[in-house]
């Protein structure tokens, strides 16, 4: 568990781009994905969207505050790796899909899951 008062918020830019793309009760969300069965911590940061309704009602996620921008939620073990960080959500469409990326690490999760730097590496997209 994070307490948020001990830690330095992480600060989240959406550009004009993504808020324009995201409908009117979505929100974004920085997940946590499990990837190792033998150990527990192991995973990956993810970038996703859901509906703001399922986001409020999820014990797993918190909110960040964006200032005037979208609605955005981590997830506990995530907010730790971004605790911080500056960090800019951009969306571009792909073959008519919207596709929503972050300028953190492509592998931030494995990074932190084994002990190493999560050292700021910007331009990378989830």
């Amino acid at each position: 568990m994070w307490d948020s008062q001990t830690t330095v918020a992480p600060v989240v830019r959406v550009t004009d781009r993504a808020r324009g793309e995201l409908h009117p009760g979505e929100a974004l969300v920085f997940d946590w994905t499990s990837i190792g069965m033998c150990c527990a911590v192991a995973g990956e940061v993810s970038l996703r969207r859901t509906t703001l309704r399922e986001a409020r009602r999820s014990p797993a996620l918190r909110p960040l505050r964006t200032g005037d921008g979208p609605p955005v939620f981590v997830h506990r073990r995530v907010y730790p790796m971004l605790a911080g960080r500056d960090i800019e959500v951009d969306c571009r469409r792909r073959l008519g899909i919207r596709w929503f990326s972050s300028s953190l690490p492509p592998d931030l999760g494995l990074r932190a899951s084994f002990g190493r730097e999560t050292g700021d590496c910007r331009g990378a997209g989830i």
